[in-house]
Order: structure tokens, then C-alpha cells, then sequence
């Protein structure tokens, strides 16, 4: 009496099909958003083409099948007037999508990885783009004398999402390590910035400010001071 071959444990939980139904999915809601779908429906000419090229590079991302050939970030680098909200108005539509697929292992490995492009694409748009910024480099002059934990969204103090400043004389250096942070200054210039993995800002003494994770991730803040001798 033979017997079914057993499932091969490392063989991915999702189809072809299922790729299929969260690209046409997802930018079915894209078309029809008010927001999203002018930027979206100006660029596409063929439909059918673009969305068969979303369905490999999506294929090629979650089943290793290589059929995607294509180089999404300079496209999306050359739109103009990109925001740090239409980005996070594309997010909330795809992870509406990959719920209604009801395939948890696909929701969670594909939202993952959509949160990793938007924060990738944003990176390489400010890169290209002239927007509000704040100092990034400490003025000469300045030596570190401590390292603040590394902050998660699982542990970032109440403190530091609320308005507050450094004692005086204490300057920082915020490193984001990983995910999109914002930082807001709560004192004039008001600007605010959205930061991914690499990007840095300078606090400046008794300037107020906070932080918000966008995506989840991590930053550092190395403390400084005048030297003893300056």
C-alpha cells in the first residue's frame, strides 16, 4: 500500500494564485483611492502589463522564482511631490489587502517586506528631493560622553514622545538604525523630518522635541558636550 509523499516542510505556505489575488487586490484599491490613484493611473498606460510585472516581482520576492528583471526604485525616485503620507496611505491600503487573504504566514511575510520598500523608496526620494532638513553634523568642538539605549517602539520612553529638551550644554546626535522615524521640533523653525536606517539629526540644547516610530525600527542618541579646554 503506498503512501502520500510528505509535505516538504520548507515549501512556502502560499501559490501563485494567492500572489495574484494581492496584486490585483491591492491595486484595484490604488486605482480607486483618491489619493493615490491620480499619482497611479497618470503613469500606467498598460494595466495589464504593469500588473503582471507586480505579480512577478511580488512572485520573485515570496517564492524565489526570479522572474522579475526590473529596477522599481529609480522609477519611483523620478515622481515628483512624494510625501512621507502617500507612502503610509500605500501601506494602510496593502496591509488591508493581505488581510483579506486570510493567509497569516503570506500577511506577515508580505507586509514586512512592503514596509522594508516603502522605507527603502522614501530614503532614495529625500536623497533626490529638496526638502525641509535639519543639521546632521555636530559642530566642531564637541566630544560624546554617553550612548542612550538603543529604543524600539517596544521600549521608547513616554518622555521622549512628548515635547522635552536636553539639559543645557548637552547637545545629541540621533542615529536611526533601522525602520522610519519622525523627529519633530516642538520650538521654532517647527520642522519635522522623516528619517530611515542611516539618517541622522542634531539636537540642539533646551530646543524641545519629540520622536514617533513611522515603521517600527531603532535609533540611538549619543550625548556630547564642550570640551573642557574650549
Amino acid at each position: 500500500m503506498s503512501h502520500p509523499a510528505p509535505a516538504d516542510p520548507a515549501a512556502p505556505a502560499h501559490t501563485e494564485d494567492d500572489i495574484r489575488r494581492l496584486v490585483h487586490g491591492f491595486y484595484a484599491k490604488v486605482r480607486q483611492d483618491e489619493t493615490l490613484g491620480p499619482i497611479f493611473n497618470a503613469r500606467v498606460a498598460d494595466r495589464d502589463h504593469h500588473l503582471q510585472l507586480l505579480c512577478d516581482f511580488w512572485s520573485s520576492l515570496t517564492l524565489g522564482t526570479g522572474r522579475f528583471k526590473g529596477a522599481p526604485i529609480p522609477a519611483h525616485a523620478r515622481i515628483p511631490d512624494l510625501s512621507w503620507p502617500l507612502f503610509q496611505r500605500w501601506l494602510a491600503l496593502f496591509h488591508a489587502t493581505s488581510a483579506e487573504l486570510r493567509l497569516p504566514g503570506l500577511q506577515a511575510e508580505v507586509d514586512a517586506m512592503a514596509e522594508r520598500i516603502a522605507a527603502k523608496l522614501w530614503s532614495v526620494w529625500q536623497d533626490r528631493a529638496a526638502i525641509p532638513s535639519l543639521p546632521d553634523t555636530l559642530p566642531d568642538g564637541l566630544q560624546p560622553y554617553k550612548d542612550s539605549p538603543v529604543f524600539t517602539p517596544e521600549n521608547l520612553p513616554d518622555a521622549l514622545k512628548a515635547a522635552h529638551s536636553t539639559k543645557a550644554g548637552t547637545w545629541g546626535l540621533l542615529k536611526v538604525h533601522a525602520g522610519v522615524l519622525r523627529f519633530v521640533l516642538d520650538d521654532a523653525p517647527h520642522t519635522q523630518v522623516v528619517l530611515t536606517a542611516g539618517q541622522r539629526v542634531v539636537i540642539e540644547p533646551g530646543l524641545r522635541h519629540h520622536v514617533a516610530f513611522e515603521l517600527p525600527g531603532s535609533f540611538q542618541i549619543t550625548f556630547c558636550r564642550k570640551h573642557a579646554d574650549t
